[in-house]
């Protein structure tokens, strides 16, 4: 097991864009894991470890791709959920890995997307961006990496989408960010829930016509 110390967020002097475009100059040969992302953000704040690890959730990759990186993110709630500040994630996860060339082509694809959100982030509504202590927070990132493993097209989306702003929010403390995640997110659990009952409802009565029949 390694061991992250989680840290309270706090902005430095080079946006995350910044630490994401260097990493991207120089990555590393053959395979590129998550321990090598989350190493080269170098802070180890819940914001930056969430973002390290929902990126993939948003990023242009085969479905298999990204829900297999939705594993960590789980297993990260937890952690948040039983209120750990030193999250634990085994070895083998921290070396989950993806080919260079696909490392590069997720990181490509997302940047414009974070420096477009970067522009409008300043800190402000400190109470907000502090909400990462808080066990219902761990919920709610539990909940959305759940929803982000049904294996339905654009599905891993909408929530991946909200742990990234999450993550971007607290990492600026910018209270509206988090405030628009936490909106996005419980979005993606109404959503969710409609569509499965749906899906079930449909089942049920496709179950009921062949009985009949």
């Amino acid at each position: 097991m390694a061991e992250i110390t989680v840290r309270t967020s706090r902005p430095g002097p080079d946006r995350t864009s910044d630490v994401l475009a260097a990493f991207r100059r120089d990555l590393p040969d053959g395979r590129v894991s998550i321990g090598n992302l989350i190493d080269a953000l170098g802070d180890r704040s819940v914001g930056t470890i969430l973002l390290a690890l929902s990126l993939p959730t948003v990023a242009p990759v085969p479905l298999g791709v990204s829900v297999l990186f939705n594993l960590p993110v789980l297993l990260f709630s937890i952690a948040l959920l039983f209120g750990s500040r030193g999250a634990m994630l085994p070895d083998w996860l921290l070396r989950r890995s993806v080919e260079r060339a696909t490392a590069a082509r997720m990181i490509d694809a997302v940047l414009p997307r974070l420096r477009w959100i970067e522009r409008m982030l300043r800190p402000r509504r400190p109470a907000l961006a502090a909400i990462d202590g808080e066990v219902w927070f761990g919920a709610l990132v539990f909940l959305l990496a759940l929803i982000a493993f049904v294996p339905v097209p654009l599905m891993g989306w909408l929530p991946g989408f909200a742990l990234v702003l999450l993550a971007l929010g607290l990492i600026e403390r910018d209270g509206n960010a988090v405030g628009v995640g936490l909106v996005l997110g419980m979005g993606a659990v109404v959503f969710a829930a409609i569509l499965i009952s749906g899906l079930s409802y449909a089942g049920h009565e496709l179950l009921v016509k062949d009985e009949a029949d």
